[in-house]
């Protein structure tokens, strides 16, 4: 899934300027930046929530406008930063939203789907939920739903080994610490299990420390522009983290994980 060239400008403003970046299959790329550095609007490009004025989206190899929905739900899904959802549906009935594009919203009880929504529900560690109201649930029970919902929406691999992609703005922003972490290593697990699968995540967060320990891959974005591209290693630099943010900080070796570990310097 590639980025080519995207610009969005919004009242005279820029928010992407000749954005290019590629997602590959197999790895989880993480993208950072300051707020209102362009990283949802560029998530909401490649999610084909947003036309870009310039440059272009590609799926599998395919202009994104190019797909019809129900194609590209079966290849793609999203976690946006927020699901408003006012109906008093119950946790499963929110999960099973995800397989309309597979034709899962016609069919009873007993189906494939509710076996596939129940092993997503369990997968997104939110399988005591299932019965419960939607709206009666905290917003990290809520958020733990809806990664439910886009599980279960890529839960089979696709003919012919085709990637699927799977898109999440700010998946950890409503959770506590313990389930911020079983999010991204969900997500890690789910790109790099064997079997007959091919997947790339991307990730937007503000955790540097998160980023630094779950990427394959970071991103990161300075007023609309991609600033620098690579591993964890070679990004988290403290002139590059001061750039981005204007924070200064140490970048000290992790002492338990082999990952960087980033420290604010005192003022």
């Amino acid at each position: 899934m590639s980025a080519l060239g995207i610009g969005v400008q919004r009242q005279g403003r820029p928010l992407l300027e000749d954005v290019a970046l590629t997602l590959t299959a197999g790895e989880l790329l993480v993208l950072l930046g300051a707020n209102g550095a362009g990283k949802s609007t560029l998530l909401k490009c490649l999610a084909g929530e947003l036309a870009p004025d310039r440059g272009q989206v590609l799926l599998n190899g395919r202009a994104l406008e190019r797909w019809r929905p129900l194609d590209a739900a079966r290849r793609r899904a999203v976690l946006p930063q927020a699901s408003p959802l006012s109906f008093p549906f119950t946790a499963l009935e929110v999960v099973l939203m995800g397989r309309i594009p597979h034709g899962g919203a016609q069919r009873g009880t007993g189906s494939a789907d509710l076996t596939i929504a129940a092993e997503a529900l369990a997968a997104a560690e939110a399988d005591h939920l299932v019965q419960r109201r939607y709206t009666t649930l905290s917003g990290g029970e809520r958020q733990r739903v809806h990664l439910a919902r886009v599980l279960a929406q890529l839960w089979e691999p696709l003919p012919d080994d085709e990637p699927q992609w799977l898109l999440l703005d700010e998946p950890t922003a409503s959770l506590d610490l313990a389930h911020q972490h079983s999010v991204l290593a969900l997500a890690r697990r789910w790109v790099h299990r064997s079997g007959r699968r091919r997947l790339g995540v991307l990730v937007v967060l503000h955790d540097l420390n998160l980023a630094a320990q779950y990427a394959d891959r970071i991103a990161v974005l300075k007023q609309g522009r991609l600033l620098l591209a690579g591993t964890p290693r070679d990004v988290l630099q403290p002139d590059a983290v001061q750039d981005a943010f204007g924070l200064p900080v140490r970048v000290l070796p992790h002492p338990e994980l082999d990952c960087p570990l980033i420290v604010p310097r005192a003022a």
